[in-house]
């Protein structure tokens, strides 16, 4: 195709969905280095993408936006000269807005439904070995990268003052050493380990480890408060109160991320710190998984995993095993071993 002057991209949610993100934002950069290449997302996650290399601007919108608003979202866009849209999203927001482009290119996300309700539903596996969010999202690039580039890692990017402040901030609450960050909360709670593992993990890694515990979250996860609630000196629970441009911050000095198959455990691998991710319900091909060579993936192989593509359907089973056989030691030792690299 024509080397495009201006391309936007797509993608409203959710945390770990625009973390992948920036895989193909890379592949783009590298294939169109004169580009402008502009984002749309959400007030909620445009924080995530500051200061990204590969992106001239941020455009955000609020997640209340009504049909009109988003029509007139799209027209305003679209006088704005833009030669590609890519559109690695695919829902109704994202339709409206790229509707309002009548002439110009698009490139549309085409997600692997059929394959996800064979492996859900029968168990069949029919993806491909690479297969990862970020693979799937360079799929329908295929044609403007013309199969030239790999499949690069996730990146977010932290600034030194960023870390710096943060620092500061963790001293005055008493944390001076070295530490691991914890989220063991997730948007559905079928993705959530047991609050009894994590007391005794929490416990392993303060008196075996000699690392200190900084659990992260939204204020909705509950699980952070049970986990803290033995008031540690050595435990600082902040889930609830820090923005995500601060958590980035605290996870980018951590030694490494534990926790669930969540966005924010994605976004410390975008940061280059490793992660140990307890995973039950999905798995690699609904888009859970790692990337870095330190990482690891906790997980037991049940029968009827993965159960649905993000965790949201609940158990039918008298308990769900693929959580409750993941024991305190199994997560313990990956992390000694992640630690050990």
């Amino acid at each position: 195709m024509k080397y495009p002057r201006a391309i936007l991209v797509l993608r409203f949610s959710s945390i770990g969905d625009i973390v992948q993100l920036t895989s193909p934002l890379k592949s783009l950069r590298d294939r169109f280095p004169e580009t402008r290449i502009d984002v749309i997302t959400l007030d909620d996650y445009a924080e995530l993408l500051l200061d990204h290399p590969d992106i001239n601007r941020i455009i955000h919108i609020p997640r209340e936006m009504k049909y009109q608003e988003l029509k007139e979202i799209g027209k305003m866009l679209a006088a704005k000269g833009y030669d590609l849209i890519i559109d690695l999203h695919n829902v109704i927001r994202s339709q409206i807005i790229r509707r309002q482009f009548k002439t110009t290119k698009k490139v549309i996300y085409i997600k692997p439904r059929w394959k996800r309700f064979e492996l859900i539903e029968f168990k069949k596996n029919n993806f491909p070995d690479e297969f990862s969010q970020r693979w799937l999202y360079h799929q329908c690039l295929e044609e403007l990268l013309n199969n030239d580039y790999p499949v690069p890692k996730a990146k977010l990017v932290i600034q030194k003052n960023e870390q710096i402040e943060i620092k500061l901030f963790l001293e005055k609450e008493g944390l001076t050493g070295s530490f691991i960050t914890l989220v063991p909360g997730a948007a559905w709670p079928q993705k959530t380990w047991l609050v009894d593992h994590y007391k005794e993990l929490v416990n392993l890694i303060i008196n075996k480890l000699g690392l200190s515990i900084v659990i992260i979250g939204s204020k909705n996860d509950r699980i952070c408060t049970a986990i803290a609630n033995d008031k540690s000196k050595q435990i600082l629970d902040l889930h609830g109160k820090l923005d995500i441009r601060k958590s980035l911050a605290i996870i980018s000095l951590g030694e490494m991320t534990v926790g669930s198959d969540t966005g924010m455990v994605h976004a410390s691998e975008a940061l280059g710190v490793p992660v140990a991710m307890v995973m039950g319900p999905t798995n690699a091909q609904t888009g859970g998984g790692t990337s870095l060579d330190r990482s690891v993936v906790i997980e037991k192989d049940i029968w009827c995993r993965p159960c649905s593509q993000n965790g949201k359907r609940p158990c039918y089973r008298s308990q769900q095993y693929c959580m409750t056989e993941i024991s305190t030691s199994d997560v313990h030792r990956a992390i000694q071993g992640v630690l050990s690299l």
